[in-house]
């Protein structure tokens, strides 16, 4: 049961009161189909904008290389270095690729992580809260 009074749909001139949610059942699938096509055409803008350097992690070379990585170091090296034993997710570049292209394959710049040290690794190196 809902804490809120009725109010009106909020489809324009529709006047079906609703208690839960915004829209009356008929509007709301017809509010879904705009808000999953307007996500589409976000998904398909953001992609043809994305920047050249990412192609390179779709790359055979890539592929192979953090697959052949992932098993010489099977362990997140973050939480292996504090004595815990976490299983590796990710192959991270320690020098982002972006900013050196050409230490894309280089053993030496790259590090098995952990799903939480590559979040907590990518919020640091952001700034971002």
């Amino acid at each position: 049961m809902s804490n809120h009074a009725p109010r009106p749909c909020c489809h324009p001139g529709c006047g079906v009161l609703v208690g839960t949610g915004s829209y009356c059942p008929t509007h709301q699938a017809q509010s879904d189909e705009r808000r999953a096509a307007m996500r589409q055409q976000t998904h398909k803008r953001y992609n043809r904008q994305r920047d050249e350097s990412d192609k390179f992690y779709s790359t055979v070379a890539w592929r192979r290389f953090r697959d052949y990585y992932a098993i010489i170091h099977p362990l997140c090296e973050v939480c292996e270095a504090n004595g815990e034993y976490v299983p590796m997710k990710v192959v991270d570049h320690i020098k982002p690729y972006k900013e050196r292209p050409d230490l894309g394959l280089d053993e030496d710049n790259v590090r098995s992580l952990c799903r939480d040290c590559d979040n907590r690794l990518r919020h640091d190196r952001t700034g971002r809260d």
